[in-house]
């Protein structure tokens, strides 16, 4: 029962951090762009706020609260909370994950469908993450960790993914400005929009689908929205968690789950009864 309440307890605390966080990124939005500002704008310009990035350093966050937080997402195997990234900074490892998710974020936040896309290389391991944000109906590229989008030349409108992967010459137009960008082995005719590796086991499962003829099906599958809420994503934890205790306390209680204990013959009684 005490670690029902335990579970309880972080939870709400979860969900207060959630809480927050949102009202901070509301206010982000108000000063990336006023409201009222056409969809397109506000794309380009929460993608040059995204694209400011620093590396992460607890000194930069303004409470000793969210110090402590940013440090706790900061040593956790998942990226940090899209906060923590516009104001701490981001994953040592690797970037891409943090300013991807604050890009889109910030995006849902303003009512702008955005997604994750995970590029993977040719020997199937996942490498890099870009946004994709609905305009006009299609799925356009923005890469906010080197701060570049592609144009395509026939219409001068932001480029696809499929556009991009069509297209080797526009896909190196990035190396006039990043000649460290791996054109070879980010491979935007590999995309996906779930990080199947991040959980175990998950990836076994991908490859199973994709033997069994499911690779459109895998490619579709996207990215939990409470994911890229981490708050909100602890919070449903620790309630799940508390859940399961009370479920099992209440089990036990019953004498449930248990095998059944055979009563034991009192043999010496039995002997007693006999002489």
């Amino acid at each position: 029962m005490v670690g029902a309440l335990c579970f309880a307890v972080a939870g709400c605390l979860a969900l207060g951090v959630g809480i927050s966080n949102s009202r901070f990124l509301d206010t982000i939005n108000r000063e990336i762009a006023p409201e009222g500002t056409p969809a397109f704008e506000r794309v380009l310009m929460t993608f040059h706020r995204c694209s400011t990035w620093k590396y992460f350093d607890a000194k930069r966050l303004a409470s000793p609260a969210q110090q402590w937080i940013g440090r706790l997402e900061h040593a956790s195997p998942l990226h940090v909370s899209a906060r923590t990234a516009l104001t701490g900074g981001v994953d040592q490892g690797g970037p891409c994950g943090a300013t991807s998710r604050s890009m889109i974020v910030l995006l849902r936040r303003a009512g702008i469908p955005a997604r994750k896309a995970i590029l993977y290389a040719s020997d199937d391991r996942a490498v890099h993450t870009v946004v994709e944000v609905q305009i006009d109906g299609e799925w356009r590229v923005f890469d906010p960790t080197y701060g570049w989008y592609w144009v395509r030349p026939r219409d001068g409108a932001i480029a696809t993914a499929e556009d991009l992967g069509r297209d080797p010459a526009l896909l190196a137009q990035i190396l006039e400005r990043h000649p460290s960008y791996s054109v070879d082995e980010y491979r935007y005719d590999r995309v996906h929009h779930l990080r199947w590796d991040k959980i175990a086991g998950l990836d076994a499962v991908r490859r199973l689908l994709v033997r069994a003829g499911q690779d459109g099906f895998v490619r579709r599958l996207q990215t939990p929205r409470i994911y890229e809420r981490p708050a909100f994503l602890s919070a449903s934890i620790f309630w799940t968690l508390g859940a399961l205790q009370l479920l099992g306390s209440w089990f036990a209680s019953r004498g449930l789950g248990r095998a059944p204990q055979r009563p034991r013959r009192d043999w010496a009684g039995q002997r007693s009864a006999t002489f």
